[in-house]
């Protein structure tokens, strides 16, 4: 009877006779022809539910069973037969019971130490039984994309094996063991596509960043990945040199600065070289003297200031193609490599600028266990760069590598988001029953140690940036370096004040975003937004629509907040760097922020607006004892 219900293949892992009550049900749902109704059976360790063929049913009920909190394993079992019309899905909330001993249970610490060599994800087909391995993606992540993949395919496993594991390690909080098997051996072309979506939709999981890292930083233009991107790569390399020669005892000689990929091909015209020299002098990105003291006779003159000493600037060469070939799998454009001559040999610290004024050091002398953005803590101890757990297994004298990032509180190291996608942040709103600002607040707060006022008061001086380069673009007509831009602005504002039809929210907003990026062109201080090429659309927007319905201050402050959360979300499947993507990468996501925060700050006014008129009705009608709920 078995043989009926199931494949050959899928005999071989699944057998009825575990599950002998639900034998039954399949069998006189088949024979009666009731696909429609859902049956559910559960025992005490156990629980059986019963569906036709549906993958969307399928994802329904795998999310609907909650792991067992007290264990580290949790099983899912689910056998699908497209011709008899049924998909049967067993989850076992305590596997380790002795009612289960036959199964074997999965070995966590050794597949800790398995993964963290695999990239997060391991794929493998063996003639018909594909086996994935993904750490520290969602539940929802891997339960929608697992069943998403095949459904896209149009092939669907006869019976899968899902483990969910939680570990105790730092690094890898939770396991998915997914294995498929099917009745027939997987197509040469279906591996390949299977692969492809696996890897793109299950290896890379959200990255948490703060919102100020997308809607931010403030800074001088014109670019936000060759100016203020190279401008803190420079930072960096500055508290490295400090912190490795205060280690060391070394005496530093030389700071020599090589541009690499596009920072060498388009860097002059971006003031890229300026930049990361104006880094090495300590300038953050929005400071007026930042590109004056990266300016090559500058440095030649004064030199680098660290302080404790005073080092000789070698110039800035310009790498070749070799130099780039070193560099070709790290699929980024924007590279420097500032080289550092001490008495005792010499440093090599290598920046990349992955978007947005964003940056990771990822070699020092060779390649680091994580990338250094500037936040986190990192040391110099015996002649490397290491991370706070390497220097406390190697054990001896280290120096702090200073952050270049000031945080007001103390954030989770560790902390990663319970969703990865867009979709999946919709389910995590339903099924958590919070809001869109609680989830950012909380983010914000396990991220950076801030508080609610905190990020508010961080939000308004954002806001204030912005509102004086709108106003500073429309009243300034000069032309930019290269007299491509600079008085546009002003031209289209006047339009709109001499015709009524155009002065309207899209009117004033072109205006006022050509503004942004006409300052931003000139090298004044801006807000990137999620970069400096795309810097003039949130701010435009909201200027124009702040003129219009002069919203309270909360409500627009926390506009910018989702604008900068979603493209977040957008920033972890999409670099917004030009060099990689081209300018429409992070004009599209710029734009999605803006209609993100103008959506949300119009629709907290509608609500607002209906919770007035909901509380004025029910004082009117209140002595005829009648409730009406107000609105939230």
């Amino acid at each position: 009877m078995d043989a009926v219900l199931l494949g050959k293949n899928a005999l071989l892992h699944f057998s009825f006779e575990e599950i002998p009550y639900c034998r039954t049900t399949v069998n006189e749902r088949i024979s009666r022809g009731e696909t429609g109704r859902t049956f559910n059976h559960k025992e005490e360790l156990e629980e059986c539910v019963v569906h036709n063929f549906s993958h969307d049913k399928l994802k329904k009920t795998l999310l609907s069973l909650k792991p067992f909190q007290y264990q580290p394993y949790t099983l899912y079992r689910i056998v699908s037969n497209p011709e008899k019309n049924f998909m049967l899905t067993v989850f076992y909330s305590d596997i380790t019971s002795v009612a289960h001993a036959k199964v074997a249970l999965p070995d966590i610490d050794a597949l800790v130490e398995e993964m963290k060599e695999s990239n997060s994800l391991k794929f493998n087909v063996d003639e018909n039984i594909l086996t994935l391995q993904s750490i520290n993606s969602s539940k929802f992540t891997v339960i929608n994309n697992v069943i998403e993949t095949f459904q896209k395919t149009r092939i669907f496993p006869s019976y899968i094996d899902l483990w969910y594991l939680k570990s105790r390690d730092r690094k890898v909080k939770s396991l998915y063991l997914v294995k498929c098997v099917f009745e027939e051996k997987i197509k040469e072309n279906d591996v390949v596509s299977l692969r492809s979506d696996f890897e793109r939709y299950l290896l890379r999981y959200i990255k948490p960043m703060s919102v100020f890292d997308i809607v931010g930083p403030s800074m001088v233009g014109p670019s936000s990945s060759h100016t203020a991107g190279a401008n803190k790569i420079g930072h960096i390399s500055r508290n490295i040199i400090k912190a490795w020669a205060a280690e060391s005892g070394c005496e530093v000689e030389t700071v020599t600065v090589k541009l690499m990929g596009s920072f060498r091909d388009t860097g002059p015209g971006h003031r890229t070289p300026a930049a990361i020299g104006g880094g090495l002098w300590g300038l953050v990105t929005d400071h007026p003297e930042m590109l004056a003291h990266g300016d090559p006779a500058f440095l030649k003159e004064k030199g680098i200031d660290f302080g404790a000493f005073t080092a000789t600037f070698g110039g800035y060469l310009r790498g070749n193609s070799e130099d780039d070939r070193k560099y070709a799998s790290e699929n980024n454009n924007n590279i420097a490599e500032i080289i550092v001559k001490t008495d005792r040999g010499e440093i090599c610290i290598t920046g990349f600028s992955i978007g947005g004024g964003n940056v990771e050091v990822r070699y020092v002398n060779g390649r680091l266990a994580s990338p250094f953005t500037g936040k986190e803590e990192y040391f110099v101890s015996g002649g490397k760069v290491l991370t706070a757990s390497e220097v406390r297994k190697a054990g001896g004298n280290a120096v702090a590598v200073e952050p270049i990032f000031k945080s007001t509180g103390a954030g989770k190291p560790h902390f990663s988001m319970p969703f990865n996608s867009f979709e999946e942040l919709l389910t995590y709103l339903k099924t958590s029953k919070n809001s869109l600002t609680d989830v950012i607040y909380e983010t914000e707060m396990n991220l950076q140690g801030s508080t609610k006022q905190e990020i508010l008061s961080k939000t308004a001086e954002y806001w204030t940036i912005m509102k004086k380069a709108v106003k500073k673009g429309i009243a300034d007509n000069k032309l930019s370096l290269l007299k491509l831009t600079g008085n546009d602005s002003g031209k289209i504002n006047k339009h709109l004040k001499k015709n009524a039809m155009f002065d309207n929210l899209f009117g004033r907003a072109v205006a006022y975003a050509v503004a942004v990026n006409e300052v931003n062109a000139k090298s004044g201080v801006i807000v990137a937004c999620p970069t400096a090429g795309s810097c003039g659309i949130l701010p435009g927007v909201l200027q124009a629509y702040s003129e219009l319905t002069k919203p309270q201050r909360e409500p627009l402050f926390e506009s910018i907040l989702v604008a900068g959360f979603l493209g977040m979300i957008l920033f972890n499947d999409v670099t917004t760097a030009g060099a990689d993507y081209g300018c429409q990468a992070e004009v599209g996501v710029g734009a999605a922020m803006a209609a993100a925060s103008v959506t949300r700050t119009s629709s907290m006014a509608i609500l607002r607006s209906i919770g007035l008129v909901s509380r004025t009705f029910f004082i009117a009608v209140r002595p005829h004892y009648i409730s009406v709920s107000g609105a939230r």
